[in-house]
């Protein structure tokens, strides 16, 4: 089945359209085939590959020519395998063609020869194959897609890239490059470049190449170009009469063209395919180049380039151009001092001279210390021999040039250490190490500082000088006149020259300070020679004398005393602070809160130290003392704005003003009174007292209890003293004043107030003294049947009363004038009306008692509008449980009706209760 299945796809592939587009052998009848494949034995490296053209080997053959073992490729495809018997003979590859007669170029076979000996002498099938592929396509006998290297696999295809690539670029005819420099230089290691160039101008890579040398050492008889193509191996020419000569010679590299084989024998010759067989050949070149002696070149630097005299200097020498394993004397000659640096000649004896053996490379001289300040210039030389060609520096380059410079020292010391305004001043200057050198020197005084630590030398001068120093010696400045207490401080210095280094004295050296003694005064000034109890006072100390020296001033706060005369410095101060100054000047004290009335003085001092004397101010002067009097306020508030009669009321008493001070407050309180506009603080007042403070605070007057009802209220005195200003409160303030509330007997049988009650008209509310507002008119509870006029009342203060003045006419309702009116913002408007009478019957509040939650209320005043209000509770009390709330304007807005009401009873002849009907604001 298999054997009729590969006829079958031998039969399709002859068949196939694509076969008409390229010759076909004479005979198709292939002794060397069977089912499609070589049954000649003849197949070597590869793999049977079945595509749309059929079965084919894609691979070498081998053994089908006597005398070659190794892999052949075909040239023809479509023709027959090829067989041992065919007789294969060589035949030239000029001018060969295809089986269609094409020529095959040149550059083709270079390629082909070059991918058959680099890429075909393996037993790697995708090599075999791949160059299978490259080899017909550079024949170009194959029909579209006939040649597809994908056709034999993956592997097949990414080596026919590598070789299509390689072949492009390295295929022959190849040369040697051999890279030298035309001049070498001897015993100097030196590089020889090797390249085998292909004829596209690539390195070849990887080609073993053999040397051959004449005149040189070292180098290596056999190299291999490596990955890039280039190999530099080194070697040392060694020979400067007769130079250097190389010789190279690649190993076996593809030839321009490969062996081709034809069949010999009839029928084959026609039949059979043409193989062809990898061909190599060699590459040869040739270099030489002459060899001298080595050239030294030499650098040096002079090191340091500045120093001091006395100090080592060197030379560093870097010498160059010297063959590996040189070593020389170089001869240091030293030239100087001179003035300048283009003055150095290396003419005559020079300074120092000295030698030292050394090697290629840098190296340092010996150290010559020169003494002299100057510019000094070095010059080398170095003798020849036959493999080296000697030299001498040349003179005076800057960079073998030095400079020597001294560093002079400056010692001082002022002609005196503590002096009075008004005295002079020097300094003496010691300068030595100038070496003969002739420079300025700068003095400057500085100051005057307020201390030795303070002292900077920053800034200007106080005075500026200078003299001129012609070599070592002592030195002394003019004179200068100090009129200002301080410190002072010299300070000296050398600016640089030429061959002098610069020096500067330090500052405020101790040999270099004096100290201006100082003689301080203090004038002051209190803040404020009137004061009060919690104000604060300062003192301004002005310092003169000091200069600007640094000193504390100790300031001292006495008192408080009751009389300047009583003034004294001697006593433990009531506050102590110190004044840092800087000098003279003016200067504040820390500020003092004085707490209690009386007479105060300032006193300053300063201590005496070795910079100033001491000083101090008199004790109680006038421009020191200030008088502190107090002028107290005072606020109270009594202790409850409403209670029972019979209970006991005091005022919380709070006192500002006084600071410490003691005082002594009078208190008095006046009453009862039947309203707020009857209350008078004169006449004999209804209790008297005393309370005793210590200053600020608040005190609690002692209880008083009212037995009446009525307005009582307090009215507070502050005694005079010397120190203490009187002070009074008003008569008849609101915080000041209690109700003793009222009864309210509005029924049959209560006794009848005697208070006064107005109608509410313009002229009668003009002649009393009520609160300032509108005045109600008229209430109506139109539910109940209720529409009665209004009229003002007070209280009935007398004592079988004690009850709000309701009038005798039970028609009409009363209203507390002390309580809120219409359209306040706050309080009660209370509103009191009779039940009933036993006499008249049913009063105007009667129908008060049968008052629901919800009922509405009108009130009409004199301003002419009508505000309604809505119940809100209804409710009995006793009437020694009237709440005291009623009287008020503060709290909530509300309307407040009251009448007597519950059970009446006989054995007393009045009713037990008040009708209590609160209303809010609709």
């Amino acid at each position: 089945m298999l054997r009729r299945l590969l006829i079958l796809v031998s039969l399709a592939a002859a068949i196939s359209p694509a076969a008409a587009f390229a010759a076909e052998p004479p005979n198709q009848n292939d002794p060397c085939s069977r089912n499609g494949r070589d049954s000649c034995h003849t197949t070597g490296v590869g793999q049977y590959k079945t595509y749309r053209y059929g079965l084919r080997w894609f691979g070498d053959y081998r053994g089908a020519i006597r005398d070659v073992s190794g892999p052949t490729f075909c040239l023809d495809l479509r023709y027959w395998y090829p067989g041992r018997s065919y007789d294969f003979q060589e035949r030239s590859a000029a001018d060969l063609r295809n089986r269609e007669g094409d020529l095959v170029s040149s550059e083709s076979l270079r390629r082909m020869s070059y991918a058959i000996w680099n890429f075909g002498r393996t037993s790697k099938r995708s090599n075999q194959g791949a160059v299978m592929v490259y080899v017909h396509r550079m024949m170009g006998d194959g029909a579209p897609g006939e040649v597809d290297p994908a056709a034999a696999g993956s592997a097949v295809r990414r080596t026919y890239a590598r070789i299509a690539r390689d072949a492009a670029r390295y295929a022959g005819p190849y040369r040697i490059d051999l890279g030298l420099p035309d001049t070498l230089s001897v015993r100097h290691r030196t590089t020889l470049v090797v390249r085998v160039m292909s004829i596209s101008g690539h390195a070849v890579p990887n080609v073993r190449v053999a040397l051959t040398a004449k005149g040189a050492s070292g180098l290596a008889s056999s190299i291999d170009t490596g990955s890039d193509g280039v190999a530099k191996p080194t070697f040392i020419p060694d020979d400067p009469q007769n130079g250097f000569d190389v010789s190279a010679s690649s190993g076996q590299l593809a030839a321009l063209e490969p062996r081709i084989y034809a069949p010999r024998r009839a029928d084959a010759g026609r039949n059979g395919q043409r193989l062809a067989v990898p061909a190599s050949a060699p590459v040869q070149a040739s270099a030489s180049a002459e060899v001298r002696a080595a050239q030294l070149t030499l650098t040096t630097s002079a090191t340091p380039a500045t120093q001091l005299a006395g100090e080592p200097n060197r030379d560093k020498v870097t010498i160059g151009g010297a063959f590996h394993g040189w070593r020389g004397t170089v001869e240091v000659r030293l030239y100087g001092p001179y003035r300048s640096q283009a003055a150095i000649s290396c003419q005559g004896p020079a300074t120092a001279t000295t030698s030292y053996e050394t090697t290629a490379g840098p190296s340092l001289t010996p150290a010559i210390a020169p003494t002299a300040p100057g510019w000094y210039g070095y010059q080398l030389t170095i003798t020849g021999t036959p493999d080296i060609v000697g030299l001498t520096t040349p003179c005076g380059v800057p960079a073998e040039s030095f400079k020597v410079e001294v560093q002079p020292t400056v010692a001082t010391q002022v002609n005196v250490q503590r002096a009075l305004p008004g005295d002079a001043v020097t300094d003496s200057v010691l300068v030595s190490g100038l070496a003969g050198e002739t420079v300025p020197v700068t003095a400057m005084l500085y100051g005057p500082y307020p201390s030795s630590d303070a002292m900077t030398c920053a800034g200007t001068p106080v005075w500026t000088g200078g003299l001129t120093a012609s070599g070592d010696g002592t030195y002394v400045t003019e004179p200068v006149t100090l009129t200002v207490a301080g410190y002072y401080t010299y300070r000296e210095s050398i600016p640089a020259t030429e061959f002098v280094r610069t020096v500067q004295t330090p500052c405020a050296a101790a040999s270099e300070t004096t100290m201006v003694h100082g003689a301080p005064r203090i004038q002051t000034q209190i803040s404020a020679q009137q004061s009060a109890p919690g104000s604060t006072i300062a003192d301004t100390v002005n310092v003169s004398g000091l200069g600007v020296l640094n000193a504390t001033v100790s300031v001292a706060l006495y008192g408080p005393f009751p009389t300047p005369a009583a003034i004294r410095c001697d006593l433990p101060p009531l506050a102590t602070s110190q004044i840092a100054v800087t000098g003279d000047g003016g200067y504040s004290s820390q500020p003092t809160t004085l707490t209690t009335a009386g007479y105060y003085t300032y006193q300053e001092s300063i201590a005496a130290t070795d910079a100033y004397g001491a000083a101090s101010t008199a004790c109680g002067e006038a421009s020191e003392t200030t008088f502190t009097r107090a002028a107290p306020a005072v606020t109270t508030i009594v202790s409850n704005a409403v209670v029972r009669p019979g209970s006991s009321i005091f005022d919380r008493i709070k006192v500002t003003g006084l600071g410490r001070t003691p005082a002594q407050i009078e208190v008095r309180l006046f009453g009862p009174f039947a309203s707020r506009a009857a209350m008078s603080c004169a006449g004999e007042a209804l209790w008297k007292g005393t309370v005793g403070v210590n200053g600020d605070g608040a005190v609690e007057s002692d209880r008083v209890k009212v037995s009446r009802a009525g307005f009582y209220t307090y009215r507070e005195r502050i005694v005079e003293r010397t120190t203490i200003t009187p002070t009074e409160t008003p008569c008849g303030e609101e915080a000041e004043t209690a109700l003793a509330r009222p009864l309210v007997l509005t029924g049959r049988g209560d006794p009848v107030a005697a208070g006064r009650a107005t109608a509410s008209s313009t002229a009668a509310r003009a002649a009393i003294d009520d609160p300032i507002g509108p005045r109600p008119t008229r209430v109506r509870v139109a539910s109940r049947g209720i529409d009665a006029r209004i009229y003002s009342v007070d209280i009935d203060t007398r004592p079988e009363i004690g009850a709000l003045a309701i009038p005798k006419d039970i028609d009409r309702v009363g209203w507390w004038r002390d309580g809120a009116v219409p359209g306040a913002s706050r309080g009660t408007i209370l509103l009191a009306g009779h039940v009933d009478s036993a006499k008249r019957g049913a009063g105007a509040f009667y129908g008060l008692k049968s008052a629901r939650r919800g009922d509405a209320i009108s009130l009409s005043s004199d301003d002419g509008k009508l505000r309604t209000y809505r119940v809100t509770s209804v409710r009995r009390v006793p009437k020694a449980a009237l709440p005291g709330s009623i009287y008020t304007r503060s709290g909530p807005r509300r309307l407040v009706l009251v009448t007597c009401g519950g059970p009446f009873d006989h054995a007393i002849g009045h009713y037990r209760d008040n009708l209590i009907v609160t209303a809010v604001p609709r």
